[in-house]
């Protein structure tokens, strides 16, 4: 599994194992930026975008996974280089 946040491959927000969605942190332009340096993350199809308790609804669930990985990110590696790298900070 690659991700900087996740070590098992169960959902964030719940820990269910079950039909679970590979979620990129940062999205459309920025998806293969996700892919290669791990910011992705498993969650549940409920968490993932079939609830109005998902990341693809509910926006402050959304943001809040982009400046935890953010932050992840920020610990080996400078705000700019964040910024340069997916074009917005998120903190």
């Amino acid at each position: 599994m690659k991700s900087i946040i996740q070590t098992k491959k169960e959902c964030y927000f719940c820990h269910s194992t079950r039909s679970l969605h590979k979620h990129h942190i940062y999205g459309a332009s920025n998806r293969k930026n996700s892919e290669n340096h791990s910011f992705t993350v498993y969650l549940c199809p409920e968490h993932h975008n079939m609830s109005n308790d998902s990341v693809h609804s509910d926006i402050h669930m959304n943001n809040a996974l982009k400046a935890l990985y953010q932050r992840e990110y920020e610990r080996t590696h400078s705000r700019a280089e964040f910024i340069r790298l997916i074009g917005k900070n998120y903190l």
